[in-house]
């Protein structure tokens, strides 16, 4: 029988998987798999920080749908992914994340770099496993590949000891794996009775996160013309779930537990498509009313009335399901016809002679954007109104707040999707939050990944301060803040974005967003524009 080092089954597990890319930052207990991933066909991705190679990686297992390779250090690099890694757990993304462990006849000594990686991973990943001997390395590659693509799709973690990739191993199959998911309920029948039994105008249907990743947006569409029902996007719902242009799209549910109850209490039954009804904050009153009847399809039984009791609990595959259920109902064979963006409301909502001129350039900014742009927000202060406006004018491919609640998520997300697909993403940040991965933009400048961040510069953590006066019933204006303010030194963004290899222009001027948004879409890398925000 033909033997192989652990190196060359690396090499094997990429080559079998058809693997792109490998996404990381290394250390030195990484040295002997990056020699194997050197000797592959596929491209190391260097990122000059885990976050950003988590984050990146995570952008493109996003697009892909299939797992995306990363390669971490030992502990302390592992530690400083974690967060993206628990972002990418909250938000259904296949991850197979390998971390370097130190030499495996040396840990008995307890050595530095020597630590207990998978006690740590395992708080921000669906399985996590350490190999113990070279024999099981094919076994444990394809494991945790498969384990990372089923439902609910998530984050894997594989801990390799280093020497593992110079020992030799008979045990040496590789196969690659066809996931039949396509189930749908034989009850579906039962289903469809009881949403058609909903009195008129008191269904609202809520799309999770996965209604997008299944490609189930139109299927929900033609259901909710179907049945007259509202349709809601759940809060922090990651990627596109709706069509925000349907004519009986709501909006997405607010972010606060006593105000979704106050939208849903008005309705007698709730479809839930996906995992959750996501909450940022507990103000007093449970997000579901009591007497709401929940329906919820999803694709994995541990998401299934989990966060609240369901009436009916359906398992399957959402796109599958959907169409099924669509046909049950008689649905018509394509959504209704999309509402025209209503852009003199947007325009005199958020004009230039408003409270916050800059507003208006903001929205110069989206109106100049491809409908089908990936749109990417991340916990500034200017979320809501980036949102507002994305999904007023119609864009489809919008990516909200990280769901595990970590910044650090959106600058890195936006150059993975821009590697998956070739075009511009846009990544909306504020200056605050950009820090926590700003080191992205280097390697979208390495390896020319198409990609325009848009930096509301205001010099202050300006979400956190309103936050702050939001609990303490008091205002900006007669609140003495600390630990809130950039300034003494104040932080230049464009000089810290040119130092990692972006092209950095102002917006300034309506006027001007036609060229500057030109040229950045003319640029194979990333472009840094700056809007400065009033304090």
């Amino acid at each position: 029988m033909t033997d192989r080092t652990g190196g060359e089954l690396i090499q094997d597990f990429l080559a079998t998987y058809e693997i792109p890319f490998v996404f990381g930052n290394p250390g030195t207990t990484e040295t002997t798999f990056l020699a194997a991933v050197a000797a592959s066909k596929a491209a190391y991705i260097l990122s000059l920080h885990e976050s950003s190679a988590v984050g990146i990686a995570a952008g493109y297992a996003l697009i892909t749908g299939k797992p995306s390779i990363v390669s971490l250090h030992t502990y302390p690099g592992l530690a400083n992914g974690m967060f993206n890694m628990r972002n990418a757990l909250m938000s259904g993304v296949p991850l197979l994340v390998i971390n370097g462990q130190q030499d495996s006849r040396f840990l008995i000594h307890n050595p530095v770099l020597g630590a207990p990686n998978v006690r740590l991973a395992e708080t921000a990943t669906k399985y996590a496993y350490e190999v113990t001997r070279a024999d099981d390395l094919a076994v444990a590659l394809q494991r945790c590949y498969l384990q990372a693509r089923l439902q609910p799709t998530g984050p894997v973690f594989l801990s390799i000891p280093m020497d593992f990739m110079l020992q030799r191993t008979e045990n040496i199959t590789f196969k690659k794996t066809r996931i039949i998911e396509d189930a749908v309920p034989c009850a579906i029948g039962e289903v469809s009775r009881a949403l058609q039994a909903v009195p008129p105008g008191k269904l609202a249907i809520v799309a999770d996160y996965s209604v997008g990743a299944a490609h189930g947006i139109d299927a929900v569409g033609r259901i909710a013309t179907a049945l007259a029902a509202d349709i809601y996007a759940a809060p922090f719902h990651v990627q596109g779930t709706v069509d925000p242009l349907h004519p009986n799209f709501r909006g997405q549910l607010p972010p606060t537990t006593r105000e979704i109850n106050q939208a849903l209490s008005r309705y007698h039954t709730m479809l839930l498509i996906g995992e959750k009804v996501d909450t940022f904050t507990y103000d007093g009153l449970s997000a579901l009313p009591g007497e709401l009847q929940v329906i919820q399809i999803a694709p994995a039984t541990s998401q299934l009335g989990f966060d609240y009791p369901c009436d009916i609990a359906v398992l399957g595959e959402i796109n599958a399901t959907l169409n099924a259920l669509a046909t049950a109902i008689g649905a018509p064979a394509a959504p209704a016809g999309e509402r025209t963006a209503d852009l003199a409301a947007l325009a005199a909502k958020y004009s230039s002679s408003g409270p916050r001129p800059s507003d208006a350039l903001i929205l110069g900014v989206l109106r100049h954007l491809d409908r089908m742009t990936h749109v990417i927000t991340e916990g500034s202060s200017e979320d809501p109104i980036v949102q507002d406006m994305a999904v007023g004018l119609g864009f489809r491919n919008v990516h909200f707040s990280p769901r595990g609640g970590g910044l650090g998520w959106a600058m890195p997300l936006g150059v993975g999707i821009g590697l998956a697909t070739g075009q511009h993403a846009a990544c909306f940040v504020g200056d605050g939050g950009s820090l926590f991965s700003i080191h992205a933009l280097w390697s979208a400048a390495k390896y020319a990944i198409p990609s325009i961040f848009v930096c509301f510069v205001n010099h202050e953590y300006r979400l956190l301060k309103e936050l702050w006066c939001n609990v303490m019933g008091t205002s900006i204006e007669n609140t003495r803040f600390v630990g809130m303010d950039f300034d003494n030194p104040s932080l230049d963004m464009q000089r810290i974005a040119e130092g990692f290899g972006a092209r950095t222009e102002k917006i300034e001027n309506l006027q001007s967003i036609a060229e500057v948004l030109g040229r950045a879409l003319a640029h194979r890398g990333p472009s840094f524009l700056i809007i400065d925000r009033e304090p």
